[in-house]
């Protein structure tokens, strides 16, 4: 099929029409992402059984006619690796469509390679190799090329035969619930695509290398930094590296003397650099019992033991059910259900009838 680049309302209107009694449909987006902090749209790929559009969101407001189809609770929409697409259609929309069927969950639940990307599940599962050319390009340029639409109608050309196949290959196994289970899950969870001020210089990499007043630092530069680049949308790292942050912090410089901490700071405006002075204040003068406290205890011989007894049951349960142990649950899951938790996943719906119950019932 041959996909069609739709550039006016009316055109998508047509289009739209007859997508609204499809059952199924495919969704892709192509973004751009390299310098901001918000993904940027580019592209809206929809694909049913018999017809392909790529809707170009930047000639035109397509939002109210793409709602019919992405907010219409009749319709599922089918798509691969799902996050990041959700994310961008969650900035353009201002909420997340469902319901969803993530061909890449699914096969991770029959037993594919985890987290399997497209092209290579198309090419297994279909002997087709998918033009791989277009994967950097900047879809915020125009005009598009003929080869760029090609490429982006790809994307959805075999997501409905595939979840035909492996929807199937669920009822068969009775895993269509945990299909269905995930899936709502990641539907109902728009937090993970809001900025998070509080906790956001946990990302700042090296953080655990500083004691004291210095994380105090580290988290006011963090949240200062996290503002930013939301307000000015850019990536954190362009606002302020990582490795400056930490200069900062564990050098525990008077905030008027930060421009000889590091050269990359005169490229501040004169507001940002007293903003990050005001940041750098206000962690120094925190008073310690507000100071982050990270726990550096090493696991006992008797915590290693254990841990390792129960990831060798997530392992023992899911060569049973012929899937990858990720699937299942992640070590830090294990985890976290050893030292107390009593939430996530592993206590609630499928994963603790597969395994939950019973690393529960080991620790009691």
């Amino acid at each position: 099929m041959k996909p069609t680049l739709i550039e006016d309302n009316q055109t998508l209107s047509q289009f739209c029409d007859r997508f609204i009694i499809e059952p199924l449909l495919a969704i892709d987006t192509e973004f751009f992402r390299e310098t901001t902090y918000f993904p940027h749209l580019g592209l809206i790929q929809i694909a049913s059984p018999s017809e392909i559009v790529c809707v170009d969101p930047l000639a035109f407001d397509a939002r109210d006619e793409l709602r019919r189809l992405f907010f219409n609770p009749e319709i599922t929409k089918v798509l691969h690796s799902c996050s990041q697409d959700m994310e961008v259609l969650f900035q353009y929309f201002g909420d997340l469509s469902a319901p969803i069927f993530d061909t890449q969950i699914a096969a991770a639940m029959l037993g594919f390679q985890d987290q399997i990307g497209y092209a290579k599940l198309v090419a297994q599962e279909y002997e087709v190799e998918l033009d791989k050319s277009q994967t950097r390009t900047n879809w915020l340029k125009r005009p598009l090329s003929a080869k760029q639409i090609e490429y982006a109608g790809e994307d959805v050309l075999y997501l409905l035969p595939l979840y035909e196949k492996f929807n199937q290959a669920l009822q068969q196994k009775n895993r269509d619930a945990w299909l269905q289970e995930d899936c709502v899950q990641l539907c109902g969870n728009a937090e993970r695509f809001q900025p998070d001020f509080e906790n956001s210089w946990l990302r700042i990499k090296g953080y655990f290398q500083l004691n004291g007043v210095e994380l105090a630092v580290c988290r006011s530069i963090g949240q200062w930094r996290e503002q930013l680049a939301v307000e000015k949308d850019e990536t954190r790292r362009r606002v302020l590296p990582d490795d400056v942050v930490l200069k900062i912090a564990s050098s525990q410089v008077a905030p008027a003397n930060l421009a000889a901490v590091d050269s990359r700071l005169r490229k501040l405006t004169t507001d940002e650099q007293t903003g990050l002075m005001q940041a750098v204040e206000t962690g120094l003068q925190s008073p310690e019992s507000e100071w982050p406290v990270l726990n550096r205890d090493r696991p006992s011989a008797e915590e290693k033991k254990l841990l390792k007894h129960l990831l060798g049951l997530v392992q023992k349960k899911a060569e049973a059910l012929e899937v990858h142990t990720s699937v299942l649950c992640s070590r830090k899951e294990v985890e976290k259900l050893m030292h107390g938790s009593r939430s996530g996943r592993l206590i609630d719906g499928w994963r603790f009838d597969a395994i939950g119950r019973t690393l529960l019932a080991e620790l009691e």
